[in-house]
């Protein structure tokens, strides 16, 4: 039971800072027309992040499934948020603010997977160059 405690308080303490980071993030891209240009950055942002995170940090830098838990469901799942993305999406329909949405739904979806797939490539990149320069130093 203890460790679960723990657990929960990493989570805790890991959706404290990406709740906080995506205030402040949606107060810096806060647009005048009502397009929701915060939520496209957090949930891009994220998504490019977490692959990074799985596939590199934790390999590289050996980090422990705690660690993992806490930046990936913790920090990167409360600094992302489809319960938002759906909200936002939502209003700009019920105003009929028809393209906005047509574009924030193209950039969420397609432009995730995308930077999902560029997340990844960046993880594998840059193992491959810590591959090399260790067997460099073999030689």
């Amino acid at each position: 039971m203890r460790k679960k405690g723990e657990v929960f308080l990493f989570l805790f303490i890991g959706a404290f800072i990406g709740s906080d980071l995506r205030y402040l993030e949606s107060l810096i891209f806060k647009t005048s027309s009502g397009f929701p240009l915060g939520t496209i950055v957090a949930n891009l942002s994220g998504a490019l992040v977490l692959p990074f995170l799985i596939h590199y940090l934790q390999d590289r830098f050996n980090l422990s499934k705690r660690v993992i838990l806490t930046l990936s469901t913790g920090v990167l799942g409360s600094y992302t948020t489809f319960s938002t993305f759906t909200s936002d999406a939502y209003r700009l329909y019920n105003s009929g603010q028809w393209v906005f949405l047509l574009i924030y739904l193209t950039i969420t979806m397609i432009g995730g997977f995308l930077v999902a797939l560029v997340g990844n490539y960046w993880a594998a990149s840059r193992a491959f160059n810590d591959y090399v320069k260790r067997e460099g130093r073999k030689k």
